[in-house]
């Protein structure tokens, strides 16, 4: 397995660069740009800082080869969140306090990481399609968000009350089908101009507020006062039994039992931890990965109803409608969702 360091790994793709094409200052994005080299065909897309502070970027790469880059982060004294739509990344990064020395990052999953002034190892493999969305906050802007919070993470809070804040590298979660509709917003979006970045900026902040609330502490008032901890626990198993089981999901009595709770404490808990009943959740799921399927257009729109649980076409057409703003037909031949 052959390593390139960040300067080799530029050179050779320079060399071997088949196309590169670029544009500024597009649908509020500083940088558009597509290229393809023998390692990857990807699109890339940048937003520099919004007046956040916060730095956005979209990436699509369809790997070619196999890589395998020494990379320095010397420069990045800010918290980076990522969101991983498709795609699968390794990383060896070996002799950090409270990090994995091997850790990957992969579909389906979002990460928070602080991690300056380190050197390691990033490996891609062929044939993967990788669609991820980065972004990059100040911790300026961070400090500024906990003066407004009363009660801050403690992973976040220790970025500001710091002057050496600790290294970390962790996983948050699933991309909820929340976080992947603005996501898809972010990537899809009409508009241009100054518009467009209020737009964009705006999009970022609620994606980076649902990702930091489940590392919120819960307020004694809220959901403490009636969901033990350990209730806590097994609602989040619920929730990802569903998001593995679209096609053939357990009942609610038997989801219930899986977990070990009861089917009045589980009904609760989704209302109070996800603003959302278990049906509704169960549905924004279903219609998030119909998306997805339509877009991809491998499979007809009946296929698709059934491979995420829908017997009856017109059913599945009106929910997708009811989320997404437009028919199934319409989002095959690629109009934009609400």
């Amino acid at each position: 397995m052959k390593i390139y360091t960040d300067v080799e790994y530029v050179r050779l793709c320079e060399e071997t660069l088949a196309y590169h094409q670029e544009e500024f200052n597009i649908r509020g994005f500083s940088q558009v740009c597509k290229l393809k080299t023998q390692w990857y065909e990807e699109q890339y897309h940048s937003a520099k800082k919004f007046s956040s502070g916060i730095k956005l970027s979209l990436l699509e790469r369809q790997m070619l080869l196999d890589q395998h880059t020494v990379s320095n982060h010397d420069d990045f004294p800010a918290l980076t969140a990522k969101f991983y739509l498709s795609g699968y990344n390794s990383v060896v990064c070996p002799g950090i306090d409270n990090v994995a020395s091997e850790y990957a990052e992969q579909k389906g999953q979002s990460y928070l990481f602080y991690l300056p002034d380190i050197k390691e190892i990033e490996q891609y493999w062929e044939g993967d399609y990788l669609q991820r969305l980065t972004l990059r906050i100040d911790l300026a802007y961070i400090s500024d968000l906990l003066g407004e919070l009363n009660t801050a993470p403690k992973q976040l809070r220790a970025l500001v009350e710091n002057s050496n804040p600790q290294q970390f590298h962790f996983n948050v979660g699933s991309v909820t089908p929340q976080m992947r509709t603005i996501v898809h917003q972010i990537w899809d979006h009409p508009y241009q101009g100054a518009i467009a970045r209020m737009y964009l900026e705006a999009k970022v902040i609620k994606l980076l507020a649902i990702q930091f609330a489940p590392l919120i502490e819960f307020k004694p008032h809220a959901v403490r006062a009636t969901l033990k901890r350990k209730s806590i626990d097994c609602i989040y198993q619920a929730k990802n039994i569903l998001e593995t089981q679209l096609e053939y999901p357990p009942s609610i009595f038997e989801l219930a039992q899986q977990v070990g709770v009861s089917e009045r404490t589980l009904r609760r808990g989704f209302r109070e931890l996800f603003s959302t009943t278990i049906v509704g959740y169960l549905t924004s799921l279903r219609m998030e990965k119909a998306e997805e399927l339509l877009r991809e257009g491998k499979l007809s729109i009946s296929e698709i109803a059934n491979q995420v649980g829908y017997s009856h076409l017109g059913n599945f057409s009106t929910a997708f409608k009811r989320q997404f703003g437009i028919t199934p037909s319409q989002c095959i031949t690629g109009k934009k969702t609400l």
